[in-house]
């Protein structure tokens, strides 16, 4: 069983229709149950070399080497592997980043496909989640919080896991997830 740490997108990141990308992903989550990841321009399934051309064809730059080194990981979750999402609350009325991490469970492993409701081609990098196995947590509330805000090499935290998607290969952090998996 793996762990991943999966960022979103900051409330301050908008598409070009004004519609903010954090509230996009968070509304896929807990109306489709289905977790997001941005860069989704081609399959990663097909390769690193599908994934360049697309990237240039589209004229995003010349990081699509490590963007796909960094989202390739994805293809590793399996069905019952946790996923931490920092800063993202399920609960009502918490709608930007705050002081919480959600907790949630594969479902379905990668796919890929284009939302239907953004106006960009993008996004299209995603999991399924069962919805009756999310759990946010305040970092202060938690006990276990200091396995993830830690800021030390001695601590493992977030700040450890910095990529729009990781997989955690610390035993501690690992360990807390456990605890406070749904």
């Amino acid at each position: 069983m793996g762990c991943f740490v999966w960022r979103v997108p900051l409330p301050e990141d908008f598409f070009n229709n004004g519609m903010s990308k954090f509230g996009f992903v968070r509304d896929e989550l807990l109306n489709k149950k289905i977790l997001r990841q941005g860069w989704g321009i081609e399959d990663l399934r097909k390769g690193v070399y599908a994934y360049i051309a697309e990237w240039n064809r589209l004229g995003w730059g010349d990081s699509s080497k490590k963007r796909f080194g960094i989202l390739k990981p994805m293809l590793d979750i399996q069905v019952g592997d946790p996923i931490v999402i920092p800063k993202l609350s399920i609960r009502n009325g918490e709608i930007r980043h705050g002081r919480y991490f959600t907790i949630v469970i594969c479902t379905k492993v990668y796919d890929f496909a284009f939302p239907n409701n953004i106006c960009e081609q993008d996004f299209g990098h995603f999991i399924e989640v069962d919805p009756n196995r999310m759990i946010t947590c305040d970092y202060d509330s938690s006990n276990m919080s200091a396995h993830f805000i830690g800021n030390t090499v001695s601590q493992p935290g977030f700040n450890s896991y910095n990529y729009a998607f990781h997989e955690v290969n610390d035993t501690r952090f690992e360990s807390a997830v456990a605890v406070l998996k749904p």
